[in-house]
């Protein structure tokens, strides 16, 4: 009885949430100090937020300090960065990258190439 219960409960529209990390890297060197928002489909859309170290690397962090983005698929955008570098458009305000939210931990690195 039990698990037909958490089935359907889980079966209720509740996306949730996994892990999100990855490296940013532009022309092949690390990009510190950017932003990478995971942005969901739908109306119930909670946005994920990872900043980049010294090193390109980020962690989604959405509302409330709690890890993750939401399960699905999320458009992704990088904008900032060291030295106010001006990133393609694709990958800011008309990014087209996309990636698909997995359950468990997701490794997304983004390979931004301006040449």
């Amino acid at each position: 009885m039990a698990v037909m219960t958490l089935l359907a409960v889980a079966g209720c529209g509740g996306r949730g949430f996994a892990e999100v990390r990855g490296t940013v890297l532009v022309d092949g060197k690390p990009l510190q100090s950017a932003f990478v928002t995971f942005v969901p489909e739908g109306s119930d859309a909670v946005r994920g937020v990872g900043s980049t170290n010294a090193e390109g690397r980020y962690r989604v962090i959405r509302p409330g300090s709690k890890v993750g983005a939401m399960i699905g698929k999320n458009r992704v955008s990088v904008t900032g960065g060291d030295a106010g570098r001006t990133l393609p458009p694709q990958y800011n305000t008309e990014s087209t990258l996309t990636y698909e939210v997995k359950s468990g931990a997701n490794v997304f690195d983004i390979d931004i190439k301006t040449k």
